[in-house]
């Protein structure tokens, strides 16, 4: 038992890590390609992987060197929590508490790397935390600091990691667990017709794979964790103008595919700077990761057939209900688009 809890991995010993020399300079993009493909080609702005030697380091990287000391103007802290029976560990570099920042790096831990990982940050002295930032193209390193850990808080986390691994989270202190906001429930048909009419991208999931792969009650709760977790990070953005947006959350079945679709895209949030900035876009972010996504693309949600799930309004999320009405508004407004093909919303009379 104890050899399963504490999973041998073999590190990548081509691996190279930012140090005093590359302070100020730009990363070669041959010996740091894993960090380029991480930030590039997968579009992480921040996360954590292992060093040559198996330590585990963390990277916040930025569009721009302005937008770095815009938003690290205090001294960095890391806050272990629980969620969705996953640890995070949240890297906060604004402390504010009317305009926080965290960059939450999230660990399943009945994953035998993940669980190395998160043990690991705790093992070791200290963690580093690697500042990258765009110019012109190219990863700069701004420099690196590292994070200690209390004692109190080491014990603290190896028993949240123990509680989630045996399947135990419930046993936890509430405080260890990501506090969720409250959200009301309320009927679809409260939307305005105008919201309702709006474009969006969808993520288009291969649900029958996932349903293989996972079960389909796992799937389910997997698709809603990961939406949940867009949220979490869109009320927690450093800029107020993300914070305070609004969007909906809709869902449509498509033969074997599942589209979640955002309406409005959220394009006007999120700029581009460098070629993988759209990534920056939380759902985006998260959906991309699934194992199972297949593509983005922008769709009209009342051409799928789809409902409104979810409703993010200035930090509220809202939980909607549909029923026959919304059923029938939702057609009445595809009338109403003049949109080509059958109406998806029409009932089925047998």
């Amino acid at each position: 038992m104890q050899d399963e809890f504490y999973p041998k991995i073999n590190p990548d010993a081509t691996i190279a890590s930012p140090d005093g020399s590359t302070q100020g300079e730009v990363l070669d993009r041959q010996r740091f390609r894993d960090l380029y493909e991480l930030s590039e080609a997968q579009g992480l702005p921040y996360f954590a992987r292992m060093d040559a030697e198996g330590h585990v380091e963390l990277f916040l990287v930025f569009e721009s060197v302005d937008a770095f000391s815009e938003q690290t103007k205090d001294a960095v802290s890391l806050e272990y929590k629980t969620y969705q029976q996953k640890l995070l560990a949240v890297i906060w570099t604004l402390s504010d508490p009317m305009q926080p920042l965290g960059f939450p790096l999230s660990f399943d831990i009945q994953k035998a790397e993940d669980r190395y990982m998160a043990l690991q940050m705790l093992e070791q002295p200290h963690t580093s935390l690697h500042y990258l930032a765009y110019e012109e193209g190219a990863l700069t390193h701004i420099y690196t600091e590292e994070i200690y850990l209390s004692a109190a808080e080491v014990t603290r986390v190896q028993q949240m990691i123990r509680a989630l691994y045996e399947g135990k989270a419930d046993s936890l202190p509430d405080d260890a667990a990501v506090e969720e906001e409250e959200s009301k429930t309320i009927p679809a048909i409260c939307l305005p017709d105008s919201v309702l009419q709006e474009t969006g991208i969808a993520y288009v999931i291969d649900h029958h794979q996932l349903g293989v792969e996972r079960g389909e009650e796992a799937a389910h709760h997997l698709l809603m964790s990961t939406v949940q977790q867009a949220v979490w990070v869109i009320r927690r953005h450093s800029r107020s103008e993300v914070r305070e947006a609004a969007f909906t959350v809709w869902a449509a079945e498509r033969m074997d595919m599942i589209y979640l679709v955002v309406t409005p895209t959220l394009d006007d949030l999120f700029e581009v700077v460098h070629q993988s900035d759209e990534e920056l876009n939380p759902f985006a972010r998260f959906m991309m990761m699934l194992p199972e996504f297949a593509q983005s693309e922008e769709v009209h949600p009342l051409q799928l057939g789809a409902f409104p799930i979810l409703r993010y309004e200035s930090g509220r999320l809202y939980h909607l209900e549909i029923d026959a009405h919304t059923q029938e508004l939702l057609a009445r407004l595809f009338e109403k688009s003049a949109r080509a093909g059958q109406n998806p919303y029409f009932l089925d009379d047998e």
